[in-house]
């Protein structure tokens, strides 16, 4: 499986959820770790599976995230798997759902791309990190349900 994870990280805590997932992903094929300023059409359409995430600011995408999802050409995910993940502080659990992954979640089915597990949330101490103990052990196992459900799609 060729898989591709995209992240935008202001403070360095999302792309080490990124590089955790890339670690478990390496076992199934080939992996590809891109930041979004790095992001290009012909990354994706190399790759089975595109995880993406994001920290949430403002409980929203970054808006340096959004222009990145919106070049991109339309249906450019079809028939590709997708995950979506995003790094915040804990919330109350009214606040809880606002986070950036359901959204990036809803941009990448928007491509075309088929959701093959819900969005995640890794919780990040205050606002600007670091991540909590265990959170990148939390996402390995994540990775690890993706590849199971993956499987199971026969990729």
């Amino acid at each position: 499986m060729r898989s591709t994870i995209v992240y935008f990280s202001k403070f360095g805590n999302t792309q080490k959820v990124a590089e955790a997932i890339a670690s478990v992903l390496e076992a199934s094929g080939t992996v590809r770790v891109i930041s979004t300023n790095q992001l290009s059409a012909s990354e994706l359409d190399e790759s089975d599976l595109i995880i993406m995430g994001s920290p949430t600011h403002r409980m929203n995408l970054p808006e340096v995230v959004r222009p990145v999802l919106e070049s991109l050409p339309r249906r450019i995910l079809r028939g590709k798997l997708t995950a979506a993940f995003d790094t915040s502080y804990k919330m109350s659990m009214w606040l809880a759902p606002f986070t950036a992954a359901p959204k990036l979640a809803q941009k990448l089915r928007r491509l075309g791309g088929k959701r093959v597990i819900h969005p995640e949330t890794f919780h990040v101490v205050g606002k600007d990190g670091p991540l909590y103990d265990g959170e990148l052990e939390r996402a390995k196992k994540w990775t690890a349900l993706i590849l199971q459900r993956a499987e199971a799609q026969k990729i």
